[in-house]
């Protein structure tokens, strides 16, 4: 079972980070499901599975098609924020291994801390009005970097955070602090949290990088990191800019 790559892109300037990032994948043959209303825009790229997608109102709890999508072509779903790259200065050799890294079963995402400072009483009086059980210690997760691997858990998993994005469509709110709602859910579900032990050996957190950089500029982004480095005295052909 390999690892399928995925984010939602709605909107224009997100349609253009994700080619840039659908780019980056492109070059290591990594697939890319894209949620998104312009699935026209990623037609040039080899690797994505384009899903149409158009909403009424955005919400981050939209993360989850392309969750499910990813999972129906791989065994493990990565999701990536749209507007993040793959480092110019990453190996190419290290990369290839990050991208190819085998994640056990169950959820795979950092937790924020302090505790006290990421705190959504609505999310978890909800969950526990639900009767749900969870530590709220341990349910606040970043959102912009995180796997999901097939387990038995998984569809409990789904319909819990189903019910929080239909009550936030209810009350009209775009569900950000989405990571509090899958948090709360694979707690409740049973499914295997690995926090960040996996993410951190994979080595994704160290070639990925969270930034906003539009597709047309991406030759020449990589151009300039590269003469930089020549100039320095850093010729390594192997870098992601050199592709």
């Amino acid at each position: 079972m390999h690892n399928v790559f995925c984010t939602l892109a709605i909107g224009g300037p997100h349609v253009e980070y994700a080619r840039y990032l659908a780019a980056d994948l492109e070059v290591y043959k990594a697939p890319f499901a894209v949620v998104t209303d312009a699935p026209e825009a990623f037609r040039p790229f080899s690797n994505v599975h384009a899903v149409e997608h158009r909403p009424k109102v955005f919400s981050y709890h939209d993360k989850r098609i392309a969750l499910r999508e990813s999972l129906k072509l791989g065994g493990t779903a990565v999701f990536i924020d749209a507007d993040t790259t793959i480092w110019f200065g990453a190996d190419r050799r290290v990369v290839r291994k990050a991208l190819a890294y085998s994640f056990p079963p169950g959820l795979h995402a950092g937790r924020l801390t302090p505790e006290d400072v990421y705190v959504f009483p609505e999310v978890e009086n909800l969950a526990r009005k639900w009767g749900l059980r969870f530590n709220r210690n341990v349910i606040s997760y970043w959102e912009g970097l995180f796997a999901l691997t097939k387990h038995e858990k998984l569809g409990e998993f789904f319909g819990i955070w189903d019910r929080f994005a239909d009550e936030a469509r209810q009350r009209g709110y775009n569900g950000a602090g989405e990571g509090a709602c899958f948090g709360i859910a694979a707690e409740a579900s049973g499914l295997p949290r690995h926090y960040t032990t996996h993410m951190m050996q994979s080595m994704l957190p160290y070639v990925l990088w969270h930034t906003r950089l539009r597709f047309n500029r991406r030759k020449l982004h990589h151009l300039k990191f590269g003469m930089k480095e020549m100039l320095m005295g850093n010729i390594n052909f192997h870098q992601h800019c050199w592709v």
